[in-house]
Parts: C-alpha cells; structure tokens; sequence
C-alpha cells in the first residue's frame, strides 16, 4: 500500500494585524490542502482562538515574542524555527517583512528549505546597512525577495547588495473577489449605519489617521467645494483631534464624519459615492481593490504602487495638491449618477481580471523558481 504524504508549508509573519491575517489567507489558498498541509507562525501576539478561526489554514502557532526578543540577533526565535522545520520538512517559506524573513534566512543555514519567498509591504525596508549586510552574507540562491508592487520592488532593487535582480520580483496583494462583495453591506444598510441618508452626496475614506495618509489636504479640498455633501472618514489614530480641530477651523465640522476604527471597514464602502484616497506614501493600497469591488469611482494619489492597481479605470492627481483634488471631487460631483457607475464598473472589471485570487495563483504557480521547487 502506497501512502501520499502531504507537503510542508510555511507562512511567517510578524503580527495578526488584519491586513495580514487576509493576505496570509491569500497565500494559503495557493495549496491544494489534499497535497500541502500550511502551517502559519505569527512572530508576536498571545494564542487568540478568535484569530485561528480567521484563518484557511488549519494549524496557527503563536510566538508570543516580546520586543526584547526580536532585536539583534533573534537567537531564541531561531531556535524555536529550526526545531519546528526539522519536524516539518517545509518544502516552501513564505516570510511577510523583514524580521520573519531573517529568521528563516539563518534557520536555512543549518537545514535547508528549498525556496524562501521574502515579501515586503513597505518601501524602504531594506535600506538600513546592517540588513542589507546581512542579506548579502547570507542569502542563498534558494531565497527570493519580493515587493507587493512594483514600486516596492524597485526599492527593493535599489537597496539589496549582491542579489540578482531575477531574484527580486513583484507579487502584488489580490483579493478575495466573492468573499468580499458577499460581505459588502447595500448602499441603504450601509448609509444607516452613519445616519446618512439616500440623497446626500457623500465623499468618503478608510485609513489611519496619519501623516502618511494626509487627510490634512483631503479635509481642505473638501471645505473648497462649496456643495452640499458629506465627508465620511474611516479610521483611527495619532491625529485625530488635529484633524478634527481642523474642521473646526475651516468650518465644516457637521459635514465631516469620524467614525474611528471600524473591524472589516470595507464593509461600509457603497455608503460612498466617491471615493478618495490622499496618500502622500502607498505601497501598494488594498483598500483601492475593495473600493473597485464596490464600483464606486476613485479620486486617488499619483504615488508608489497607486498607478499599478488603478491603471486607466480611476482619477489619479498629484499628491498634496489641493486644488487638483478639489477640481476632481466638483467633476464627480457633477457627473450624473450613471456615468459614475460606469467608472465604478471600469474599477470593477480591472480590480476582478488583475487582482483577483484566481490571477494570482496563475501568476505564482507559472514563476520558475515554483515550477522548479516542485518539478
């Protein structure tokens, strides 16, 4: 009697934060559980039964590190890795950022894995010396670095020492077409959910509230209008109350809405009737994709890997420039209610063809270090 054994997969990353959980779930449903068995290993954070139940994957384990632990050089993580690999035999590592892609750089060293995908989310990862020195000491050809747009890997390109740039590719974030237009809430429960009501215009946005995101300009467009709307703003963080005394100040406070942090925020997307993002900084811009599956037209900013996920089917103007903005939002403010469905469909259709899980195993599976690992 002959016994298939399934293949060993790992996916290590830093934190559970939620973006993370949904690309770690991307991942996992490359492997046809019949044939890979995945096992997912968050470097921080306490065992959560509710995070577990989130996953596709069957078996979570949590590192539980604190900050101490993963500084330097990480010794009693790499431990904790090699004695998982020698149980596990991972024929394949997906690390998500730098820390878990070290970790299991080192762990290679004393039992070889295969391949090693090491994938960045941020631009500017890799330009501090002491990692670009570790990498170009340690990195095997077994290990292959990727940025989740084009931009990222640019950066990436620019900063490695001594890693060809074959080796450095772009795998972009997909999504989940079905699960996330099931999951949408009608434009009607939606806009009761914020006590908005059918005929308001609303402007709308999912975000921290951070520098980087630049809601300071978005908030000076929107008071330059001088139409009746609504501006709806998703999110949390550090500048809060200056944006809301901003408000204050440009006298549109009973226009501006705060929701603070909202679990599963796209969820809200059809409350909108356009949407805006002000980055001055975006790697890539998943909340863009959840918009386009929401068919709502998109005002977004010229950077990074904006362009990439947008293409032709969005507005795209210079970052920071308020008065750009404010022209585009009193153009879709003007449009009719049909020819912004029709961008909105445009959004839709590029955001299904592009990104979606489907196009992305193809992409994954079709790249010649796969093909190879599992000839």
């Amino acid at each position: 009697m002959v016994f298939s054994m399934r293949e060993n997969i790992l996916i290590f990353g830093h934190s559970y934060a939620t973006q993370f959980i949904d690309i770690n779930n991307q991942y996992t449903t490359l492997f046809d559980p019949k044939k890979f068995s995945v096992t997912v290993v968050y470097l921080t954070g306490k065992s959560d039964e509710e995070i577990k139940k989130r996953h596709l994957a069957k078996e979570i384990i949590f590192l539980d590190a604190s900050t101490s632990t993963t500084r330097g050089l990480k010794i009693s993580i790499i431990k904790k890795m090699l004695q998982l690999h020698r149980e596990k035999n991972f024929r394949l590592a997906i690390c998500h950022r730098y820390k878990p892609s070290y970790v299991m750089m080192l762990v290679s060293l004393f039992k070889k894995i295969p391949l090693i995908f090491s994938i960045m989310h941020e631009l500017g990862t890799l330009k501090n010396f002491s990692r670009k020195f570790l990498i170009a000491a340690f990195a095997k050809e077994n290990m292959i670095f990727a940025g989740v747009s084009d931009a990222v890997r640019n950066d990436l390109r620019k900063n490695i020492w001594h890693v060809p740039e074959e080796r450095v590719i772009t795998l972009h974030n997909g999504i989940d077409v079905n699960a996330t237009e099931q999951q949408l809430l009608t434009r009607e429960n939606a806009r009761k959910e914020f006590s908005l009501t059918e005929n308001e215009f609303v402007f709308g946005t999912i975000g921290r509230l951070a520098k980087n995101k630049d809601q300071h300009t978005l908030l000076h467009a929107f008071a330059a209008i001088k139409k009746p709307a609504k501006l709806l703003i998703i999110g949390d963080g550090a500048l809060e109350k200056d944006l809301k005394d901003l408000t204050k100040e440009l006298k549109i406070e009973n226009d501006v809405i705060f929701t603070g942090f909202l679990p599963h925020a796209f969820r809200y997307l059809k409350a909108f009737d356009v949407y805006i993002s002000s980055s001055i900084q975006e790697a890539f811009g998943l909340v863009l994709l959840e918009a386009m599956l929401a068919r709502i037209p998109i005002i977004a900013t010229r950077v990074n890997g904006v362009p990439e996920v947008m293409g032709d089917t969005g507005i795209l103007i210079p970052a920071q420039d308020q008065n750009k903005m404010t022209t585009e939002m009193l153009k879709l403010y003007s449009c009719s209610s049909d020819e912004r469905k029709k961008l909105g469909q445009q959004g839709y259709e590029r955001a299904v063809n592009n990104f979606s899980f489907e196009q992305f195993h193809k992409l994954f599976w079709n790249l010649s270090f796969v093909k190879e690992t599992f000839a």
